[in-house]
């Protein structure tokens, strides 16, 4: 299965978003950050900063648990 998002295979965890879309995680970890931003209030910059910043979280917790 590939993403609908980025093209990439899937491997691991899909992520289905609101809309049916079948996600690799990389790109569902965006778009959570990305509906916060915008949910938060700022416009489409904010909602952008976000989803980068929620990405880079999730990464470094999966890090910090794993070891």
């Amino acid at each position: 299965m590939r993403c609908e998002q980025c093209s990439r295979k899937i491997r691991g965890k899909v992520y289905t978003s609101i809309t049916g879309r079948k996600l690799c995680d990389r790109c569902g970890t965006r778009l959570q950050g990305r509906t916060a931003g915008a949910v938060g209030g700022g416009g489409l910059g904010t909602a952008r900063s976000t989803g980068g910043w929620y990405a880079r979280v999730r990464r470094a917790m999966g890090r910090s648990s794993k070891g």
